[in-house]
């Protein structure tokens, strides 16, 4: 079995090595299981609920049964992270695409990355760019309803194993 590489104290280092409870979920997990949507994610990480409403600010998220009132203009009790930036999470249940993976971690949070989290905190990292090969993908995903999803990326070196761009869409 190969080594699960987690960034919960940023840094990279083996998730056994971790002393809190991290669930990490790749990139590759979530294509195979066929997650669409950001929500979609509750059902392979146990006691995580994730809610988005109509509209974007109704969106929220609790680990444990731990939640709070989204309209309370209180900070959340989850935190939710994209590239190490603090992001809102209705940007996150937007759409999601071209994920390298995410980790669920488990209990409070703040002291590593600046904002008070009592519940837990959900970092999501997007694929890094490769910087020896060309590459991409384009996956289209439809339903009897009419319903579509594409997404593409490609991947391509500027300067061998130094610098490389990936742009991806959805």
């Amino acid at each position: 079995a190969s080594d699960i590489i987690v960034t919960a104290r940023r840094r990279e280092e083996s998730l056994q090595d971790v002393p809190q409870t991290v669930n990490a979920v790749s990139g590759e997990a979530l294509a195979k299981l066929n997650l669409q949507r950001f929500e979609d994610l509750q059902s392979v990480v146990a006691g995580l609920d994730l809610s988005s409403g109509a509209r974007s600010f109704d969106t929220a998220a609790s680990i444990r049964g731990v939640s709070y009132a989204v309209r309370s203009q209180t900070s959340p009790t989850v935190e939710f992270y994209l590239n190490d930036a603090p992001m809102p999470p209705g940007m996150l249940f937007q759409s999601t695409f071209d994920i390298g993976q995410i980790e669920v971690l488990r209990g409070p949070q703040g002291t590593l990355r600046g904002r008070a989290a009592p519940s837990g905190a959900i970092t999501i990292t997007t694929r890094r760019p490769n910087v020896s090969d060309v590459g991409g993908y384009i996956d289209m995903t439809g339903t009897t309803r009419g319903n579509i999803n594409g997404q593409a990326a490609i991947n391509i070196p500027l300067i061998a194993d130094v610098l490389a761009v990936r742009v991806a869409g959805l």
